[in-house]
């Protein structure tokens, strides 16, 4: 194993902010290839359901994408100008985490026509075979490491870590309605009310969205101000 490998491995396995900002960045290409795939989907059997989704994973890369870049901005720019204002860089974080809130409610929009797809045309995911199973122990392990995280970085201040946190918890209760939507269209029967089911899923899988993304706007004002009053009192 060459030293460049083994210093990578170091890091992800003892420096949480790179790690989360490794696999956020790893979230970010898979968001960008969903989208990709669903919206060549969309165009291609004309189907809304899958420009829905396709919109979805395209907010979602946005998102990330967007955290990661200005994250990748301030390293950029603490390298070459050599300052250590770190009151500064906290209150870009700060509102870098701020956007992402914005972003999550309009990602709620793609959301929510995709919700209103599978509860009205009977759209729904589907996996081949037995790997349904491994979608579920995926997506189970995903919603309860994400809920784990979005309590741990509360520890930490930095924001950046926070937005990242905050888009994967999202991110992973689509997950589990898009489980849900499989499992019922594979194993349901006629006693079943599988369009109850998904949408009542459906509903709570937005409203946890919407309330992500003005949590996260909120939480960032407030720490906007606070910063802001610091850095007034020090000048």
């Amino acid at each position: 194993m060459n030293r460049k490998l083994q210093n990578l491995l170091r890091r992800i396995k003892t420096e949480y902010a790179f790690r989360t900002l490794f696999f956020a960045s790893i979230s970010f290409s898979v968001s960008i290839a969903f989208g990709l795939f669903n919206g060549a989907q969309g165009i291609l059997y004309s189907s809304i359901w899958n420009g829905a989704l396709a919109a979805y994973y395209v907010s979602l890369a946005f998102l990330r994408g967007g955290v990661l870049y200005q994250h990748k901005k301030w390293k950029a720019r603490n390298a070459t100008e050599d300052t250590e204002d770190g009151k500064t860089e906290l209150l870009l974080q700060a509102k870098t985490y701020r956007n992402s809130g914005v972003v999550l409610l309009f990602l709620q929009i793609s959301l929510s026509v995709a919700t209103a797809q599978m509860i009205f045309d009977n759209q729904h995911f589907t996996y081949a075979g037995w790997t349904i199973y491994g979608a579920a122990a995926y997506a189970f392990t995903r919603i309860t490491v994400s809920i784990i995280q979005i309590k741990k970085v509360r520890k930490h201040e930095n924001f950046t870590l926070r937005a990242i946190r905050t888009a994967n918890l999202a991110d992973a209760a689509v997950s589990i309605l898009a489980l849900q939507t499989a499992l019922l269209s594979t194993f349901g029967s006629e006693d079943v009310n599988a369009s109850l089911f998904n949408t009542i899923t459906g509903i709570a899988v937005s409203l946890l969205t919407v309330t992500l993304g003005i949590f996260a706007i909120v939480d960032a004002h407030k720490n906007i101000r606070n910063i802001q009053g610091i850095n007034q009192n020090n000048g």
